[in-house]
């Protein structure tokens, strides 16, 4: 926890880290991205103790060799801490697919936040993105991916689906759609409050000022979900895009959500966080904000 008077301001990082995920860990916050890492690596880790001064670890994962499935991409990481280890899930695909037919959403693994992480082959055995896992109350597991070009199970390219998890690297094999109201949606997870199951999830095209968070909510985590007023992030004139968040726990130990946004220029999207305010089971937030922020 920062000391009284102390600020943050977004973006968090000065660098282009799309598609972030936060995770609270060992006394500390840890950042993942999509992409490439210095070093050779992919998907970088970033590390906080304060969630103001950030220093760069590692890449999470090794590019897989000629012929694995993760030749290419590297996009949206998310970790699940189950069983005292830490589950990396991603997005990848093989060299030699033709456009985004190849993505699949894979696994890592490793014995802490900081990895680096072992990698553990494909979990969504058909095209999809966006692999994103949650840990119900009743400690059931679920992963929610959005479908993608190509898939050969039937699922709509835009779509958002819900698979349970039978154990972190194998799912059921049994896709619910839980939102597809939209031409195109991508980037989901799920928040349990208040006995409750929020989903949230990106609307629009990623590169640009169109790109933004809605909501639903529903009674179970395979849904139905019926859509929430409003949205809870979207462009401002400094904040173009933004979108592809998830949730983690601040130091005022409430919801912060994570998110990347791009600058006017659209020359590059970086990390962001705000806190989350919940009225009347309505989530909100003030962000994307862009001028310095009282830290809890």
């Amino acid at each position: 926890m920062g000391p009284p008077g102390r600020t943050y301001s977004n973006p968090i990082i000065d660098r282009y880290l799309a598609d972030p995920f936060i995770l609270p860990a060992e006394d500390a916050y840890y950042l993942y991205a999509s992409h490439a890492a210095a070093g050779g690596r992919f998907v970088p880790i970033w590390r906080s103790q304060d969630l103001v001064t950030w220093k760069f670890v590692r890449g999470a994962v090794a590019q897989g060799t000629p012929g694995a499935w993760n030749r290419r991409n590297f996009w949206a990481p998310e970790v699940l801490v189950h069983d005292e280890r830490y589950w990396l899930y991603y997005t990848a695909m093989p060299d030699g697919t033709e456009g985004n037919t190849g993505n699949r959403v894979g696994l890592a693994v490793a014995n802490a936040p900081a990895g680096p992480f072992e990698d553990l082959g494909v979990v969504v055995p058909h095209a999809a993105i966006d692999g994103s896992p949650f840990l119900d109350a009743d400690g059931s597991l679920w992963l929610y991916f959005a479908g993608e070009f190509g898939n050969d199970r039937g699922l709509a390219q835009g779509r958002i689906y819900a698979d349970r998890l039978l154990a972190p690297d194998r799912v059921a094999g049994e896709p619910v759609e839980v939102m597809g109201r939209h031409k195109g949606q991508e980037g989901p997870c799920l928040l349990l409050r208040d006995g409750r199951y929020y989903l949230f999830y990106s609307l629009g095209s990623w590169g640009k000022d169109d790109y933004r968070v809605a909501w639903a909510v529903g009674d179970s985590p395979a849904g139905p979900f019926e859509e929430g007023p409003g949205f809870l992030l979207e462009s401002t004139a400094d904040v173009k895009g933004p979108g592809h968040h998830n949730f983690f726990r601040g130091p005022d130990g409430k919801d912060w959500v994570i998110y990347h946004g791009w600058d006017p220029a659209f020359t590059a999207r970086y990390p962001r966080i705000d806190p989350v305010h919940w009225r009347d089971g309505r989530p909100g937030t003030l962000g994307p904000t862009s001028t310095p922020q009282p830290l809890p």
